[in-house]
Order: C-alpha cells, then sequence, then structure tokens
C-alpha cells in the first residue's frame, strides 16, 4: 500500500462504510457503490478511467529549459 494518497484512502473508507451498511441494512444499491469505491480505490482509477486518475508525485519539472518563439504565417 505504498504510493497511496488521500484520494485512494477515502476511496477504501467509502467503500468499507458502504459495504457495512449493505450488509446491515441488505440493501443492493449499497452493495454496489461499495463495489464501485473499491475497485477505484484498489486499481487507482478515476470516475472515468485513466483520465481522472490522481496526479503522481514525481519530482518537479525542470523550468529552466528556454521556450521556443512561435512563428506565425498569414494565409490568404
Amino acid at each position: 500500500m505504498t504510493n497511496w494518497d488521500a484520494t485512494r484512502w477515502l476511496r477504501l473508507v467509502l467503500a468499507i462504510i458502504f459495504l457495512i451498511a449493505g450488509i446491515g441494512q441488505q440493501e443492493p444499491v449499497a452493495y454496489v457503490a461499495a463495489a464501485f469505491f473499491g475497485v477505484q480505490a484498489l486499481f487507482n482509477v478515476g470516475c472515468c478511467g485513466a483520465s481522472c486518475a490522481s496526479t503522481r508525485t514525481s519530482a518537479p519539472r525542470s523550468t529552466n529549459t528556454p521556450t521556443k518563439e512561435v512563428i506565425y504565417e498569414e494565409v490568404h
């Protein structure tokens, strides 16, 4: 469970809460919510697949790289 951020822990806690609620109330919707949040926590995916996945914690990018000047051409 290394590299787990707060969002993954929150999803895991929500999955456990919904699972307990589903067991206590015999509610199928709670089981679905528990499975949804559990899969998100275990596989580190967001609401829209990989496009909403949490950011990786890596070294910041260097800002010392020079920027290239953009050349525009007029088209008639």
